[in-house]
């Protein structure tokens, strides 16, 4: 992953802006950048290899007879289709990486090339002529760029703490920003958790000339779009074909590539996809396995905690699976100080317990020798979407019976067909008008405050009600599951600044397949019946991959917990998270923005046992785990660390 910055200024650019650009190439790009310097802009690349084509290409690079100078991080999964429009022969285009593709593609159609881009990528070209640049990223978050606008001058970087260096600002906490993660959503599209730190949201495009920016979006899902076949077979093979177009797409590497591999069906359904496409070549598999010495709970009808078995089904069809098995292991540095992870990523792990204990998995694919390891994190959005909303649009359109069909079948597969009337069917159908009075009448007004950490005071200041409601929003009128589906995955795409950030951390390039814009846009044109045949959740997904993966994997309707001894991993962390209690405690922000007195009874009426801790999952987890992560981030922002 190439790190790049730049400054775009009303007037000259000074020697120290040079120095800073330098300096902060050193800093988190990891080694000596090269430097463009024009009269009112300059521009630093520190490049980093993932792909052959990445070789290719020596940037910044001017183009346009020298008018136009690019920085570009990131890749092109539709490097053909590109150079077919470009009509380029297939020896020139050869040798022609990916940022040349776009600098051509920028020639031919000027920003109107930004749809046809389909990848991680992200991009600055500066203008020498108009004194303008622009700034672009992928649609579905794969890359990113900060930015900071004193009026000016424009300063941006991949990195977030790269723009504050860059700009000389001060290192402060955007209370608002903060407050949506405090209250367990995600950040607006755009936001950061830095004051005066911007993001460009997901298929963000800035234009900035003589000290003016507009930002807007390039591209966005087409949910008008309708695929239609006669023989419901089609939808099938049509969703293989994909899968395996998209994955394809992803194996381009510098060395072996490997796969995160868990029990369900989405890593499940891309680890087999990689195998087959690579075959006979190796494909190295990494599952986290829980530490053998820890307690689990209990498995409970719609849960299991060591997914190890699943993913040994899976890598047992394919003779070039070389699977590995990690244990968590003991705490990792990441768990213990989360320092660097803080200054990798930017922000906070929302999921941190998970994350951390990840760390062991990728520093094994590193090990390796692996640069790329796929997984499937978009998996739920697209391919094995649950269909939130469906009972509730055939109730719309008349469909009574069909609903019926669908509940027989729920319970026929082990639903409670009380929880999906009023998850599944109410929540949906009735006005949001009604909900909030029933909410009122039943107390239930102020639920959010269960899975938040956010003081009284920081939740009065933003409106708390306002931020969990307007992210709660159940979409009115029809095509609810469609439009349901595309806010989860514009939440998803917002929040996937920790997978830019990944090969800063764990020295991989963390793709996502089941994210790549192809499969958005068919997943979302396809009928809603598709994704719950006859009342079996994500039924879509198992037709799919039935021809690829165990019938143990594909059947499955439990949740699978990739990090089952979670409450073993926070027993032992325990007295280090106690500790930086007593030091929050001693933060004035920290005592403005955290419910801390909350936390602290948490952790003074701990459970006995992984089975009582299970049971208050949503105490442990989101409240004193997320909470005291949270916390240390504000106290590192601050300055108070040391």
């Amino acid at each position: 992953m190439s790190f790049f910055a730049g400054l775009a200024c009303a007037g000259p650019v000074e020697r120290r802006d040079i120095d800073r650009l330098g300096s902060a190439a050193l800093t988190y790009g990891g080694g000596k950048g090269r430097i463009w310097r024009g009269d009112t802009a300059a521009l630093v690349l520190t490049p980093q290899a993932f792909t052959p084509e990445d070789r290719l290409d020596r940037l910044p690079a001017g183009f346009m007879g020298g008018s136009s100078q690019l920085v570009f991080d990131g890749r092109l999964d539709n490097r053909d289709e590109l150079i077919a429009s470009l009509n380029l022969p297939k020896s020139d285009a050869a040798r022609l990486g990916d940022a040349a593709l776009v600098m051509a593609a920028f020639e031919r159609w000027g920003t109107d090339a930004c749809p046809r881009f389909i990848g991680a990528f992200a991009f600055a070209w500066w203008n020498d002529i108009e004194r303008r640049l622009v700034l672009g990223v992928d649609a579905t978050g794969g890359r990113s760029i900060f930015a900071h606008d004193d009026g000016s001058r424009l300063a941006f970087a991949t990195r977030p703490s790269a723009v504050l260096a860059l700009s000389g600002a001060d290192r402060r906490i955007d209370k608002e920003a903060m407050a949506h993660l405090l209250l367990a959503r995600a950040m607006p599209a755009g936001a950061t958790p830095f004051q005066g730190v911007f993001r460009l949201p997901p298929a963000g495009l800035l234009d900035w000339h003589k000290g003016r920016q507009t930002v807007h979006r390039y591209w966005q899902p087409d949910l008008g779009r309708r695929i239609r076949y006669r023989d419901p077979r089609d939808y099938v093979e049509a969703g293989r074909e994909l899968l395996d177009r998209v994955v394809a797409a992803s194996l381009r590497a510098n060395g072996p590539v490997a796969c995160q591999l868990s029990g369900g069906l989405d890593s499940s359904g891309v680890a087999a996809t990689a195998a087959r496409l690579l075959a006979p070549s190796r494909l190295l598999t990494f599952t986290s396995v829980p530490d053998s010495t820890a307690p689990l709970p209990a498995e409970r009808p719609r849960a299991f905690f060591d997914e190890s078995g699943h993913a040994r089904a899976t890598a047992a069809l394919y003779p070039n699976i070389e699977a590995q098995f990690v244990p968590a292991g003991d705490i990792t540095p990441g768990e213990e100080d989360a320092t660097r992870l803080f200054w990798e990523f930017g922000l906070p792990v929302r999921n941190f317990m998970i994350f951390a204990a990840w760390e062991p998995l990728y520093a094994r694919a590193r090990a390796s020798g692996a640069s790329v390891v796929l997984t499937g994190t978009s998996g739920n959005f697209t391919l094995s979407w649950k269909s939130e909303a469906l009972l509730a649009d055939l109730a719309r359109s008349g469909r009574l019976m069909e609903v019926a069909r669908q509940l027989r079948g729920l319970h026929r597969n082990g639903y409670r067909l009380r929880s999906q009337l009023r998850q599944n069917l109410f929540a949906y159908a009735v006005p949001g008008r009604l909900r909030n009075l029933s909410r009122g009448w039943r107390g239930t007004q102020d639920d959010w405050q269960l899975r938040s950490s956010a003081s009284g005071a920081l939740a009065a200041c933003v409106d708390a009600r306002a931020i969990t409601d307007t992210m709660l929003e159940v979409p009115s009128g029809r095509d609810r599951d469609r439009r349901l589906r595309l806010a989860f995955l514009e939440k998803n795409w917002s929040q996937n600044q920790w997978l830019a950030a990944s090969p800063y951390v764990g020295g991989c390039d963390l793709r996502d397949p089941l994210g790549d814009r192809r499969l958005v846009d068919f997943c979302l044109a396809l009928p809603i019946e598709l994704w719950q045949r006859d009342g079996r959740p994500r039924s879509f997904a198992r037709e799919v991959l039935s021809d690829r993966m165990p019938q143990q994997v594909v059947s499955e309707h439990r949740r699978g917990y990739q990090n089952g001894d979670w409450f073993y991993r926070l027993t032992q962390l325990r007295p280090v998270f106690m500790a930086e209690l007593d030091r929050l405690e001693a933060s004035p922000a920290a005592r403005e923005m955290l419910d801390l007195p909350r936390l602290r009874a948490v952790a003074e009426n701990w459970p006995t046992d992984a089975d009582a801790a299970m049971a208050r999952a949503t105490d442990m987890l989101d409240l004193f785990g997320r909470g005291i992560h949270y916390g240390r981030f504000i106290r590192w922002v601050e300055g108070s660390n040391g």
